[in-house]
């Protein structure tokens, strides 16, 4: 390899720092032990330096995901392969109530001395050490390879019905601009730069969206995750390096030494004078869900045994309108005339505010996907993609306003604001609104407007009214990408089979 040394040193001079792996204490440790207690060789040789070089430079990655994952108070989490726990610490500082496991035990004690009240153990996350349905999320933040599928199947097992799995892989790399940081693991044995790249395959287009799916996962969907190294000088990129897994293969082969003169003289070429080393480096992320289970009701409560004229009513209009009656209908039979005062409601703050059927879309996909209801998220996602187009209505679910106009991007994020934390709201807040040219009476009509679709969501939400099936054959499907939250859709029932059928 030809390379240079940073600190004044000959490529001949690093050369001959070369020291066998065996002479180093580097020769392959595995030996009788179980094949998933070998990360530890590499990872957890030296665990303070991979808990405080390398993994707060993954910061970026661990809250994109709890972001995309709306991981929050309550939230019962497992993070798989949590290495020295930085991902953990980070989602019960959002209130989440955190588990992890690791191969390494070195990397576990730092993880516990980070975490002392989360749930954390070393183990072969081939086989979690968790109840069925315990926990509303699982991470990994590239611990789930190409080259361990099976995994997947335990994340199933320990996610309840409707649980999300968020997970991350290498994308492109040879494209991004960052990548000459990941040239030292190039260093390693031939046999263990082609297992890295069978490990990296999930991140090639449609190869990670179809193993989820064989796996039993649904809604799955690519997100964008950013990602980036930093590094104060050449010696501490190869130092942090030096205590990662990929680095330590490469070790066994060249030496640690060797290693570390090569990868300071490599980023040397990338110093920047009065700025960090920085990497910018393709990062790939998977948001997947676990179907629900899903009853014999259309919610947690009986359809009334005998309905009102409104009631009928009611259902009428759904049969007549759609060809079936929404779960939500048959829900609020029980009081249809309270419902009725709803959309009355409704309707007037609409004509005061003047909003049309694409700023009603804006408005509603907005708050109920920040509020987490899919059910509302996927009716009004449908609407909203007739109205305007199916890439601009996933947007907006996704938290994504760039294809909206200015004056609509104003109502997305008001009605998010409305949505998720009515008290956080400031003076400032309120001005876009005006901007956008609504006046007072207006302002006080869409925030209205919002509030209401809320207290609909809440109630339906609470009450378990499950999604029709029938929306998932109908809504389009980047909407039904963009809806990773809340209650899954109803399963299409099952055909009956007619006579003389085989």
């Amino acid at each position: 390899m030809i390379l240079d040394s940073t600190d004044g040193s000959t490529e001949a001079e690093c050369a001959m720092r070369v020291v066998s792996a065996s002479e180093s204490g580097m020769s392959d440790l595995g030996g009788d032990e179980p094949q998933w207690k070998l990360p530890d060789a590499g990872w957890g040789r030296k665990a303070a330096d991979a808990a405080t070089l390398h993994e707060p430079q993954n910061i970026r990655e661990y809250v994109a995901m709890h972001q995309h994952l709306k991981v929050g108070n309550g939230t019962r989490l497992l993070d798989v392969a949590c290495g020295a726990g930085l991902a953990v610490e980070l989602a019960t500082a959002r209130g989440a109530t955190a588990a992890g496991i690791d191969a390494s035990p070195r990397l576990v004690a730092v993880a516990r001395d980070r975490s002392p009240g989360a749930d954390l153990r070393v183990g072969d996350m081939r086989a979690l050490p968790w109840a069925d349905d315990a926990f509303d999320v699982v991470t990994s933040f590239r611990g789930i390879w190409g080259t361990t599928p099976e995994v997947l199947d335990e994340v199933r097992r320990v996610l309840r019905p409707g649980g999300l799995l968020g997970l991350t892989v290498w994308g492109h790399v040879k494209a991004s601009p960052g990548a000459w940081a990941l040239r030292p693991f190039r260093w390693a044995e031939s046999s263990q730069v082609a297992h890295q790249a069978a490990m990296n395959s999930l991140g090639k287009p449609g190869v990670g969206e179809q193993l989820l799916t064989r796996h039993g996962f649904e809604a799955v969907r690519r997100v964008d995750v950013p990602f980036v190294w930093e590094f104060a000088d050449p010696e501490s990129f190869a130092r942090a390096l030096a205590c990662t897994g990929p680095g330590y293969e490469a070790i066994q082969t060249i030496g640690e030494e060797r290693f570390r003169c090569d990868a300071a003289q490599l980023a040397a070429a990338y110093a920047r004078d009065g700025l960090p080393l920085r990497a910018e480096i393709n990062l790939v992320g998977f948001v997947a869900r676990v179907p629900a289970v899903v009853g014999a009701g259309s919610s947690f409560l009986a359809e009334p045994e005998e309905l009102t004229p409104a009631a009928s009513a009611s259902y009428a209009d759904d049969s007549a309108e759609l060809g079936y009656v929404m779960n939500a209908t048959r829900m609020w039979a029980h009081d249809t005339e309270a419902l009725e005062l709803v959309f009355k409601a409704l309707g007037r703050v609409t004509k005061t505010a003047e909003l049309s059927r694409r700023d009603r879309g804006i408005l509603v996909t907005a708050a109920a996907s920040a509020l987490g209801d899919s059910y509302c998220s996927l009716a009004w996602g449908t609407k909203l993609a007739a109205a305007a187009s199916a890439q601009l209505s996933a947007g907006v679910l996704a938290g994504d306003d760039s294809l909206l106009a200015d004056r609509e991007r104003a109502l997305a994020r008001w009605a998010r604001l409305v949505a998720a934390d009515p008290n956080s709201t400031a003076v400032a807040d309120v001005q876009p609104l005006r901007e956008a040219g609504y006046g007072e009476a207006q302002i006080l009509a869409i925030t209205a407007y919002v509030a209401l679709r809320v207290a609909f969501s809440s109630v339906n939400d609470a009450l378990g009214a499950v999604p029709d099936w029938q929306l998932r054959s109908s809504t389009p499907e980047a909407v039904l990408e963009a809806v990773t939250f809340g209650r899954a859709p109803a399963p299409a029932p099952t055909p009956v089979a007619g006579p003389g059928s085989s």
